[in-house]
């Protein structure tokens, strides 16, 4: 015997192709941007290796890392700050609560928004004290180490071009 497949018309599940491609669901684009901007990267970082030698590589690919990290940290607070597309907001105000009887405001972030928004600033700390530590001790050469962090606009700019090539089909 073997395993039952998914049904074809549940959005959750990952399969092969059913006729119409509805792209990944809200939410993915992130995580195809840190994607691309690794693979981008990657691609940097073998070119200023060709170049310019080992430390203007390890530069850039500091430099990919950091952004990359950037994106899915922003992504996990993103998702936590802002309610899900499939949770429905109450108009009313919400479910009248025992006490009172007032109805009780609706729910407008995700949950532990206030941990968020405090990683979301220690996060801002943690990028521009760790970049301060590693040009200030000369671990990396500035310039490469831009063009490493340079991967973040690039990769959410061929996320976007690959989301609507996808959507144009």
């Amino acid at each position: 015997m073997s395993a039952p497949e998914p049904e074809p018309s549940d959005p959750n599940q990952s399969g092969g192709s059913s006729g119409h491609d509805e792209g990944p669901p809200e939410g993915d684009d992130a995580a195809r941007s840190a994607m691309a901007a690794a693979i981008i990267g990657a691609g940097l970082t073998l070119g200023a290796f060709g170049l310019h030698g080992t430390r203007a590589a390890y530069s850039v690919l500091v430099g990919a890392t950091i952004a990359v990290a950037n994106l899915l940290t922003m992504r996990a607070i993103i998702r936590a700050l802002i309610p899900a597309p499939d949770q429905p907001e109450n108009a009313q105000g919400g479910i009248p609560d025992g006490e009172t009887g007032e109805p009780e405001p609706p729910k407008t972030r995700g949950r532990g928004a206030t941990g968020w928004a405090l990683v979301a600033g220690l996060k801002i700390l943690v990028l521009i004290g760790g970049l301060w530590f590693l040009l200030s001790r000369q671990l990396v050469d500035p310039m490469p180490l831009v063009v490493g962090y340079g991967v973040l606009p690039l990769g959410i700019a061929a996320s976007a071009v690959w989301s609507s090539l996808r959507s144009g089909r």
